[in-house]
C-alpha cells in the first residue's frame, strides 16, 4: 500500500455488498474501492455544482425531461476547504 493512503474497513450489509459487487462488474471498475472512489467523486461534483446553483436533468430517448434533486436546498457549504474542481480527482 502506498504511504499516502489510509486503509479503511467497512461493515456492509449483504444487500449493500451485492449492490457494490454488481456496480463493480457493471462499470468495469478495478475494484470495489474503485467503485467507492468514483461514487465519491460524482457525489462531490454534484454537491459542489448544486451549491453553485446548477440543476441536473435526466432526458429519456423521447426527449422527456425529469429534474433530478440530490440534496436539500439547505445543505451546508462544502467549499470551505477546497475551491476548485481539481480537488475532485481521487
Amino acid at each position: 500500500m502506498a504511504k499516502d493512503t489510509i486503509r479503511v474497513s467497512l461493515d456492509l450489509s449483504e444487500p449493500f455488498h451485492r449492490r457494490l459487487s454488481e456496480l463493480e462488474q457493471l462499470t468495469h471498475a478495478e475494484s470495489k474501492a474503485g467503485v467507492i472512489r468514483q461514487a465519491l467523486q460524482i457525489y462531490e461534483y454534484v454537491a459542489r455544482k448544486t451549491l453553485q446553483g446548477y440543476k441536473f436533468v435526466a432526458v429519456d430517448k423521447s426527449g422527456q425531461q425529469e429534474n433530478l434533486v440530490f440534496f436539500s436546498p439547505y445543505m451546508g457549504d462544502l467549499t470551505a476547504d477546497r475551491e476548485d474542481d481539481r480537488a475532485l480527482a481521487l
